[in-house]
């Protein structure tokens, strides 16, 4: 006869819960950690929301004036506007002008110190437009300074470097400030980027195009007025224009033949020269 194992009740009952309490166990943490994932999930949406809507609000109102950038292009930064912006397809150009205050014309060269207006514009067919610009000299520091922007235009510093930009998603694609060139002379540089922007709110959908100008001192030349005639009693040598002053007459002398400006022997034999020959 085989003898059975002898097993209470009670530990049999206890033998088989413990693997359904290992397996309550497990599943509720299998919960806890679907719910935390979708806790984490939803935050770093909410956050990568904010941080989205921060960047397009950057955009429309200053990447300076948001974000303390520079995308101008300049040496001192290797970043433009197309960093983030792009998609867009408006024939998008970029032009910097530097006119003169007082007559509107276009100048080629500065004179230091002098005041003059910069202007920036946007060409392309997209419904807004956007830009950011400054002048450096050729030692990479800030170029003159600027005033009374126009306004769609606005002021900003970025790590000393004087800059103007939009200051709102632009219909008018013209921007434009006050320039005062820089009283030291030397080449100046001007570095702009440039938007054509879809107007949608976001980055997409916009084109960026650059442009750089470099203006040079003007050569100053100054004009000597005289008589330019070297007959002239008053002739002038450093002359670079006739005033009309030319004296002929007025400065001769009688007997003075040979017209060296004094009667001398050698005005005698030159007229006993002709006296004798008269004879």
């Amino acid at each position: 006869m085989s003898k059975g194992l002898n097993i209470s009740p009670l530990f049999v009952v206890f033998f088989c819960d413990i693997p359904m309490t290992l397996r309550c166990q497990r599943n509720e943490l299998e919960n806890q950690l679907q719910f935390d994932v979708m806790i984490r999930t939803q935050i770093s949406l909410i956050l990568g929301t904010g941080v989205l809507g921060l960047a397009l609000m950057s955009s429309s109102s200053g990447v300076a004036e948001i974000q303390n950038a520079n995308r101008t292009g300049e040496p001192g930064t290797s970043m433009t506007c197309n960093q983030c912006h792009g998609g867009g397809s408006w024939g998008a150009t970029t032009n910097i002008t530097v006119l003169d205050p007082n007559t509107g014309d276009e100048v080629t060269a500065y004179l230091p110190g002098e005041q003059y207006v910069l202007e920036v514009a946007i060409g392309g067919t997209s419904p807004r437009f956007g830009m950011q610009a400054t002048a450096v000299d050729a030692m990479g520091g800030n170029a003159g300074s600027f005033a009374n922007p126009s306004n769609n235009t606005q002021l900003e510093e970025v790590q000393g470097r004087h800059i103007f930009e939009h200051n709102s998603a632009s219909t008018n694609n013209t921007f434009s400030v006050d320039w005062t060139a820089p009283a030291m002379g030397g080449d100046v540089t001007i570095y702009a980027s440039g938007l054509a922007a879809g107007g949608s709110g976001s980055s997409g959908g916009d084109q960026y195009a650059g442009a750089v100008l470099t203006l040079p001192e003007a050569e100053i030349v100054i004009e000597i007025g005289g008589c330019t005639y070297d007959f002239a009693c008053n002739y002038n040598p450093l002359a670079s224009f006739d005033d009309g002053s030319c004296e002929v007459e007025s400065c001769a002398l009688p007997g003075d033949l040979n017209n060296d400006g004094a009667v001398t022997t050698s005005d005698l034999l030159a007229f006993l020269a002709v006296f004798g020959q008269t004879l």
